[in-house]
């Protein structure tokens, strides 16, 4: 008598369904550590931001500014720097890439002066510098997919100092409490 030598059907069927959940566990984890890389690639490359500016408005005794902007699937940052032997047009340095999966808000401009320290008012260049701290916020965007169960905002912040135009991140990171 011979024997058949192979799987059964459902030996198959119990080994393909668990490859499809091992599969749906696997890509629900790596859409979650995609954003989150994101968001903090993001906020790497706003502190790079930052510290362009001020490195470039110390470099050329110029003042210089950093501006966001709404793009289509994430904000933009620019650099702009003010040439004093040219009147008061603003030039652009650079312009970032869109930060996708963030959002920053408010958007607002941040000045910094030929002594390297900032401000937030264009007005303002000409005054000394204050002990102030300046903040904006940096979200992380929701997928349109979030049920209101797994429903999480990711927020942190980047704090400018006035004095010194150092920026560093505060690491205020919220959850947004559940609609009752």
């Amino acid at each position: 008598m011979t024997r058949n030598r192979g799987y059964t059907l459902v030996e198959l069927l119990v080994v393909a369904v668990l490859a499809v959940a091992l599969l749906g566990i696997a890509a629900a984890g790596y859409h979650t550590w995609i954003r989150t890389t994101a968001n903090d690639a993001s906020m790497t490359r706003l502190l790079a931001e930052f510290e362009r500016a001020r490195a470039y408005a110390l470099a050329r005794c110029c003042a210089t500014r950093v501006s966001f902007f709404d793009g289509d699937r994430g904000d933009l940052v620019a650099i702009d720097r003010l040439d004093p032997e040219k009147g008061e047009e603003w030039f652009p340095i650079s312009r970032t890439n869109r930060l996708e999966w963030t959002h920053v808000e408010p958007y607002r401009t941040f000045f910094f002066r030929p002594d390297g320290s900032c401000c937030t008012e264009e007005d303002r260049l000409a005054e000394e510098a204050d002990f102030a701290e300046y903040g904006m916020k940096l979200h992380g965007l929701q997928s349109k997919s979030a049920t209101a169960a797994t429903d999480q905002q990711e927020s942190r912040e980047i704090v400018v100092n006035a004095r010194t135009g150092l920026a560093n991140i505060s690491a205020i990171e919220m959850k947004s409490e559940a609609k009752q």
